[in-house]
């Protein structure tokens, strides 16, 4: 028998010089991401770029995007963003009395909130709860149905989307499962998606853990995306199709496709949606809210 001094031991962290022991750091970290399971990758908040509507009468122009966040932490967190606004002439933009409204499904049910804001030398930040007044708790399901910015007459200016030129993506966001779909497609988390304007309309849609009414990985064909936009100020449908193999959309877990859209492009987000080979919707944009807690 080998004595203890003998049999090769790896070297301790602590042993290493400090470089040394950065690095092991750094790799042990990415081992860690690499080795996370593919549903863990998943997004499970939404980040929404928000852009002008084309052929609005109102006074407030969205030139560059603003960014709506939806956290699903703290029973639902949300914060609106807008900067560089600003006049015909260049001057920024004094605006107040503007609402931010949203149109959502929560747990299946319609419900419609208004959150008052005001734009100061071209710019405004909002930061309240989605849903103020009605608690949302783990497992709670909130389908964004639409986003829309009216100024103080009233006159829709912004929505989902984004003006010309912009790099950032239109939307990055988690997909929830419809609530009273009789879809036999499940899931729970796992679902994601991403729009771009630029790269040629970079469109990545998918999941990796879809599960059959037994809670078992399902293989169904012919799943169908489709998104439904206004481009350049004409109402477009695009859709794609793909199979679910093991509980995963192939290739990958997120296919990929480009719907064409040029940088010069402005682009309005009417709705996106997932269908099973019967067309029964059973995914659209909406997140699922992973705390806290229903107090027993």
């Amino acid at each position: 028998m080998e004595s203890e001094t003998s049999s090769p031991k790896a070297l301790a962290p602590m042993h290493l010089p400090r470089t040394s022991r950065l690095i092991l750091a750094l790799l042990m970290a990415a081992a860690a991401l690499a080795a996370a399971s593919p549903a863990s990758a998943h997004k499970q908040g939404m980040r929404l770029a928000l852009g002008p509507v084309v052929g609005s009468a109102s006074p407030v122009a969205l030139r560059t995007s603003g960014v709506l966040l939806l956290e699903p932490l703290g029973g639902g967190r949300m914060s609106l963003d807008l900067r560089g606004l600003r006049t015909s002439s260049g001057a920024k933009l004094q605006a107040p009395g503007n609402l931010l409204r949203l149109a959502l499904r929560v747990n299946g049910v319609p419900a419609s909130y208004s959150f008052p804001f005001d734009i100061r030398d071209g710019a405004s930040s909002l930061h309240a709860t989605i849903t103020p007044g009605q608690g949302l708790f783990k497992g709670d399901r909130v389908e964004v149905v639409a986003v829309d910015l009216l100024d103080q007459d009233g006159v829709r200016f912004g929505t989902i989307g984004v003006p010309p030129g912009t790099r950032t993506p239109i939307l990055s966001s988690a997909l929830v499962y419809v609530i009273d779909s009789t879809s036999p497609i499940r899931f729970s988390r796992g679902g994601d998606t991403r729009l771009k304007l630029r790269d040629d309309g970079n469109f990545n849609s998918g999941f990796d853990t879809l599960l059959d009414p037994t809670g078992k990985e399902i293989t169904s064909p012919g799943v169908t995306v489709e998104l439904q936009v206004v481009r350049n100020g004409t109402p477009q449908l695009y859709s794609y199709s793909y199979d679910i193999v093991h509980g995963r959309s192939v290739p990958d877990g997120r296919p990929v496709v480009q719907l064409g859209f040029l940088i010069t492009d402005t682009i309005e987000v009417q709705r996106l949606d997932v269908f099973d080979d019967t067309h029964e919707r059973f995914a659209t944009l909406g997140l699922k809210i992973n705390a806290p807690a229903r107090k027993p």
